[in-house]
């Protein structure tokens, strides 16, 4: 499966116990996929995916706490620090309609109703419980809210966005 192909939903931080189990921090809004999860993929720092499939796992405090095959004991679990498990998009959560992932946002062109270009999303930063863009325009990085009144259109196909910049937010 190639690696475009696949989405993080969480990352593995430490072994959990001695007998194998890891303890992984939380990258996807929907944790309650682990009910209906029993293959996913194993990835670190840009290395291949590697398959694997989950025994069994538990939600503890902020974390998940899972159990994969073949990893019977604390060395092995440790071999997994810092992985990220990844699903494949198919098997992503459907989203309601005007909801996106994040990373669906990034590397689309931000443009107003006359096609001037305001930059390309290259992250969203989460403040305050609000998203921004972050766009790199040039040298130059400019935030603007992900909010309806400047949102106009999302076009994931053409990966662009329409917005309704507020006149002075550029230069901020």
């Amino acid at each position: 499966m190639l690696t475009t192909d696949l989405v993080s939903i969480a990352k593995i931080v430490k072994p959990q116990g001695n007998k194998g189990e890891v303890a992984a921090d939380f990258l996807t809004d929907f944790p309650q996929r682990f009910k209906d999860l029993k293959k996913v993929f194993l990835e670190k720092d840009g290395q291949s995916s590697l398959p694997f499939t989950i025994d069994s796992f538990r939600f503890l405090k902020q974390r998940i706490i899972i159990k994969f095959s073949g990893v019977n004991d604390i060395t092995a679990a440790e071999r997994l620090r810092d992985c990220h498990i990844k699903i494949s998009k198919n098997d992503l959560v459907t989203l309601p309609l005007n909801s996106y992932y994040q990373f669906d946002l990034l590397n689309c062109v931000v443009k107003d109703r006359k096609g001037y270009s305001f930059g390309t999303v290259t992250d969203i930063l989460e403040v305050a419980g609000k998203f921004l863009l972050n766009l790199q325009q040039g040298q130059k990085e400019i935030l603007i809210p992900f909010a309806r009144e400047i949102v106009l259109e999302v076009n994931l196909s053409k990966k662009e966005l329409i917005c309704n910049i507020p006149k002075g937010l550029e230069e901020l």
